[in-house]
């Protein structure tokens, strides 16, 4: 069935929530990076200084979905999941209106994935979705609160029981779908700082002793982030940062260090089977988290080192180690924005 003329005219405005992102997703300073450089090298637990970009990213979605279901509300009526189910379904559709297609129906990616719920299907599980819901509802011996959306420029709209039960439900996707998006997008982005601190602190330098983000070869078919000069040739380093939610280094990224390279990782859990992955494969693994890990790095390279090198012992007094730090310039930190 062709869309309707209000339905042509309906923008989900997906420029200005790239707009938005834009002017509110701010990159991490030279001095934030800093600190969690810092902390990762005192075996601290990091994490809570890279939620910035999710927390800002989560808040300009929150306010993006929010201003959608108001005005589809006032749009379509009763419809609007249906509506803009079909409208965010549109061939050539952007990420946002991808995810959107998926929120609406209360799901991330991977869950449906996991559900074998495909793109053809989308709007008979909507269906599903509602009938089931609408029984909840029903049945329950307390009525649900209703959401009330109010905009100075739009007209008061309180959403049915069901419909709010609705929207928090796309809520809650879209949090689970842009953390992870922005947890794996600010790992990546910190690995470039973690890798030239650790090699700088202990002494060495860049473009002469180590290199950071070596392109694939007829080695290795992916991009590594470090190379460092030992006696005989360059030895890989790469960074995981795993937490106790996710276990495994693949074997991808140890076969992709090679012999005698290096993985630094986040957290090892008990039960973890890295270590003895990483033995079978003969790479150093070092865990951050509760640990000396410059230390560990630097008896791991001290005695790789080629003639007239020298590698300097990394103090273990985190005052000392502060200093060094701010030592480094700001280059040695800085990031690219992260959006």
């Amino acid at each position: 069935m062709p869309p309707t003329d209000a339905e042509v005219e309906f923008n989900l405005k997906v420029s200005e929530l790239k707009g938005s992102l834009q002017q509110a997703v701010f990159s991490y300073s030279p001095s934030e990076v800093k600190g969690i450089v810092f902390s990762l090298f005192t075996g601290e637990n990091y994490r809570s200084l890279t939620e910035k970009p999710a927390r800002q990213a989560i808040s300009v979605f929150a306010g993006w979905i929010l201003n959608l279901v108001h005005r589809a509300s006032i749009e379509f009526g009763d419809e609007w999941k249906e509506k803009l189910l079909k409208l965010a379904s549109r061939r050539r559709s952007t990420q946002e209106e991808k995810w959107l297609k998926l929120w609406l129906l209360g799901l991330t990616q991977k869950t449906a994935v996991n559900l074998g719920v495909k793109s053809d299907m989308y709007e008979d599980y909507q269906r599903m979705l509602k009938a089931s819901m609408d029984e909840v509802v029903e049945q329950l011996e307390w009525m649900p609160s209703i959401i009330e959306l109010s905009n100075e420029e739009l007209e008061r709209i309180s959403l049915s029981p069901s419909d709010s039960i609705w929207l928090l439900q796309i809520a809650g996707a879209a949090v689970l779908t842009i953390r992870g998006s922005k947890k794996a997008i600010a790992g990546k982005r910190l690995e470039k700082a973690i890798a030239r601190a650790a090699l700088k602190v202990l002494g060495l330098t860049e473009g002469e002793h180590f290199w950071l983000n070596v392109g694939r070869d007829i080695e290795v078919d992916r991009e590594i982030d470090a190379e460092i000069l030992t006696r005989r040739g360059r030895i890989r380093m790469d960074i995981a940062l795993i937490g106790r939610g996710n276990q495994e280094v693949s074997e991808d990224k140890l076969g992709r260090v090679g012999r005698n390279g290096i993985v630094l990782v986040d957290i090892l859990g008990p039960r973890s089977q890295v270590q003895r992955n990483a033995a079978r494969h003969e790479v150093r693994v070092i865990q951050l988290r509760n640990n000396f890990a410059l230390t560990e790095l630097y008896s791991y390279l001290g005695p790789l080192m080629p003639p007239g090198v020298s590698i300097r012992k990394p103090p273990t007094s985190e005052t000392r180690l502060k200093k060094l730090l701010n030592d480094l310039s700001d280059d040695v930190f800085a990031l690219p924005a992260i959006i």
